[in-house]
């Protein structure tokens, strides 16, 4: 069986006698022997215990995608201890976030005064894209900086579509077979989503916006958390565009590290469109150049500090039109 990415070989049955049923007959008594028994038992490798997904920590899941990648697990993944479960998957898969400390610079006298400003950080919403969810987990390593009059607060969810991302062959849609970036309520959906379903993928099975709107539990999730955590801006990772794409108010970035600034346009179901259009919070879309390539630590780095530079630069904005 298929788990992750890995396969698990079937449980061990009963030892059976190693006697042929054709043998030839004899007169002669012979005297058992359960040599041959034991020895094959010796020899044969016992079956790895079954994965129960529900106990797979973050680190876990981390490991086991460093494996597809062929990269080393450590130190990365063995920093995910403060991670909290937000919830499951549909294949009963945990599905974590994690939470960086908020930074504040200079004195906290004048609390009343500081802005708030929060970062919701999306990876591996297509579980075919290993690098977004890579990259996801490499900036939930790193602090956000700290600016005079302003509070970070970044909520990561590296990992959205664990089903889709350890299939045995990694899928773009989630354990239902839905693209969750096309099964967010958008304005319209009933009507436009499976339109455009039908007219421009055609029927495209990776590409299935669902049955209904918000029909998915890893689309719900995003959802309560939008209004939970009220971010200000949304930061969704994807491959293998490799440009940026921005749905909102306000100035967009013109680059993030290497990758920049090319609209790839609006489309029915997409959290984009959802959340821009519905909550008003603008989404800032990460495409890497390359779903199976990761970016180096170096430029990961780098693409974080530039993309704390545009979200002060938004926050600055968003809070002079208010």
């Amino acid at each position: 069986m298929a788990v992750g990415g890995l396969t698990l070989a079937p449980a061990a049955s009963e030892a059976t006698s190693a006697a042929s049923p054709s043998a030839p007959r004899t007169n002669h008594p012979v005297a058992p022997s359960s040599a041959p028994v034991a020895a094959a038992a010796a020899s044969k490798p016992s079956a790895p215990p079954e994965i129960n997904f529900e106990q797979q920590s973050l680190a876990d899941q981390c490991a086991l995608l460093s494996r597809s990648l062929k990269l080393p697990s450590k130190p990365l993944c063995t920093s995910l201890s403060t991670s909290q479960r937000l919830g499951f998957s549909m294949q009963r898969r945990n599905i974590f976030s994690v939470q960086s400390p908020r930074e504040v610079a200079g004195s906290t006298a004048g609390a009343a005064a500081i802005r708030d400003v929060r970062v919701l950080v999306l990876g591996a919403i297509h579980g075919d894209e290993l690098s977004a969810g890579w990259l996801a987990l490499q900036w939930q390593s790193m602090k956000p900086p700290q600016v005079e009059g302003v509070s970070y607060s970044v909520l990561h969810v590296p990992l959205l579509n664990p089903d889709g991302l350890f299939h045995a062959k990694p899928s773009r849609t989630n354990g239902s077979g839905v693209d969750l970036n096309r099964n967010f309520p958008t304005p319209n959906w009933q009507v436009e989503a499976n339109k455009w379903w039908v007219n421009t993928t055609k029927r495209d099975k990776r590409r299935w916006p669902g049955k209904v709107a918000a029909s998915e539990i890893e689309t719900r999730h995003v959802i309560s958390l939008i209004k939970s955590f009220k971010p200000s801006v949304i930061v969704a990772i994807h491959a293998p565009l490799g440009v940026l794409d921005y749905d909102g108010a306000g100035m967009p970035p013109e680059r993030i590290g290497s990758i920049w600034l090319d609209s790839v346009g609006i489309y029915p179901g997409s959290l984009g469109h959802y959340s821009s259009r519905t909550h008003g919070i603008p989404v800032l879309t990460v495409e890497l150049p390359n779903a199976l390539k990761v970016v180096s630590d170096v430029e990961a780095k780098r693409m974080w500090s530039d993309l704390f530079a545009w979200v002060k630069r938004y926050a600055q904005h968003d809070a002079a039109t208010k």
